[in-house]
């Protein structure tokens, strides 16, 4: 299925090859004047059209989810505290770092939303966002996040894992990866 979910996000390495491949044969068999050639060349257009098409009809796992982090995102900056919890797993956690770092528990990742809930930031943006589909009911966003405090803006770095259950898609891990480019402290200031 991640197979699948895989090549629905991103259908290009295997739909320009056959594009390439079924106008290559087609050149060939218009310029010497083979049928059978001509057959494959467009039986390989259609297979590259259809795979694209297939592609954008399809909604995956990960496209799903990030509409979820870009909201959470919001909530926790304009400090809808508890619109951000009702988004979070009850088995959620909290890294900083990287993924060797030691992964503390939901009380943690509690606190860390409340105290950035507190800032109130006069603007954000999310400059960079992408989904990662690892099965079909689990999802890892990588973001980069620009904040404003005071004044002055803030870049940090984020991986987010959710998972789709019966309520929907709930964050099961956050870790934060940078802030203003280095490691970040422990936990918010």
């Amino acid at each position: 299925m991640v197979e699948f979910d895989a090549l629905m996000a991103n259908p290009y390495p295997l739909a320009v090859p056959l594009m390439l491949l079924g106008l290559a044969l087609l050149g060939f068999a218009l310029r010497e004047g083979y049928s059978r050639p001509r057959h494959a060349g467009v039986g390989c257009l259609g297979m590259a059209f259809g795979l694209w098409l297939a592609a954008s009809l399809v909604e995956t796992p990960a496209e799903r989810a990030v509409p979820v982090v870009e909201a959470l995102v919001g909530e926790v900056c304009q400090g809808q505290i508890e619109a951000a919890r009702r988004r979070l797993h009850p088995e959620a956690g909290w890294a900083v770092g990287d993924e060797r770092s030691p992964r503390q528990g939901f009380s943690t990742l509690d606190r860390q939303i409340t105290r950035a809930g507190r800032y109130r930031f006069s603007s954000w943006n999310i400059l960079q966002i992408k989904g990662t589909t690892l099965r079909s009911d689990r999802v890892q966003v990588h973001l980069k996040v620009r904040v404003v405090d005071g004044g002055r803006p803030i870049a940090s770095t984020w991986q987010i894992e959710l998972r789709d259950g019966v309520n929907g898609w709930q964050v099961t891990d956050v870790l934060w990866r940078t802030l203003l480019g280095q490691r970040p402290p422990s936990r918010m200031p």
